[in-house]
């Protein structure tokens, strides 16, 4: 039997995708999706990559056109990808307490690429999945206020 993450072959359904995470991953991938659909009025796309790094179906979400994040299913949860501009580093180093080690460290450790970060988010526990919604209003308010 193919993965269905994996298998290009098929294209899966949101609900398909969400029964494939296990708990308690599968409760995390569900407050993460409600809370973006939500907060940034954003539809979630299905997507395949072939993309070495992590290949297999994903779920984007954009704002505006741009690009929000991008979610990789797991069996035992999922990693979200968050792109920050170079200008909030400094800022989320200021609130040191406020994020988790890991993620901490990810946004420290990340090598810079055309004056953003990439960071692949683990999403493990609730503490983590509150550090990536603080990331995204963070990113959200950012380009809001540019011109």
């Amino acid at each position: 039997m193919k993965d269905l993450i994996l298998d290009s072959s098929y294209v899966p359904e949101f609900q398909e995708i969400t029964a494939y995470i296990e708990e308690p991953g599968r409760g995390l991938w569900q407050d993460f999706n409600g809370y973006v659909q939500e907060s940034f009025k954003a539809s979630p796309k299905i997507m395949y990559s072939i993309c070495s790094g992590k290949p297999g179906w994903n779920v984007k979400y954009q704002v505006s056109s741009k690009a929000l994040c991008t979610l990789y299913p797991e069996k035992d949860g999922f990693i979200a990808l968050v792109v920050i501009t170079l200008d909030l580093v400094p800022i989320i180093e200021a609130m040191d307490g406020d994020f988790e080690r890991e993620v901490m460290e990810m946004v420290l450790s990340s090598k810079p690429f055309n004056g953003t970060k990439w960071l692949m988010i683990k999403v493990d526990r609730e503490a983590v999945l509150n550090n990536v919604k603080q990331l995204l209003q963070m990113k959200h308010q950012t380009k809001r206020k540019k011109p």
